[in-house]
């Protein structure tokens, strides 16, 4: 997460609109700007979750739009300290992205074990599939070794 580019700049983070098949918008995805040689890409703790988004998606004869920040954990959670911070660096503003992945993994876990008590399943299978979007950060930070749904 705002790593560098491979001619030698740190990216930027940056949020776009992506339009998919001229019927959908999907407004602020994370994406790492190079600011040297202009390169772009979805940044990589998204990707694969922006793909299986998209080949889900129905293609209505109306064309639509979805804000992604509403179904990525990551997405949100950078989105959030991308225009909520005051970190004055990349470095601060990573920071405080993988310190609010944490916090935000401890609340899921903690939504998990009341899911796990109730017996409910299907709330249980969402709530790993929250844990899995923030996967890639939660490596990044240690995390992983530390916490566990099961």
């Amino acid at each position: 997460m705002l790593e560098y580019c491979t001619c030698g700049q740190r990216y930027d983070l940056d949020f776009r609109l992506v339009g998919y098949k001229k019927h959908i918008s999907i407004d602020n995805v994370p994406i790492l700007a190079c600011p040297g040689c202009e390169h772009e890409e979805v940044m990589f703790g998204v990707r694969k979750d922006l793909q299986a988004l998209l080949l889900s998606l129905p293609l209505e004869e109306e064309p639509y739009g979805l804000d992604y920040t509403d179904f990525n954990e990551l997405a949100c959670i950078a989105y959030t300290a991308f225009t909520c911070s005051e970190a004055d660096t990349k470095d601060a503003l990573r920071a405080e992205i993988l310190e609010n992945c944490e916090a935000r993994i401890n609340t899921l876990l903690d939504f998990y074990s009341f899911a796990r008590e109730a017996g409910d399943q299907e709330r249980m299978a969402e709530i790993e599939q929250r844990l899995a979007q923030l996967s890639a950060v939660a490596c990044e930070s240690g995390a992983a070794r530390r916490y566990s749904p099961v």
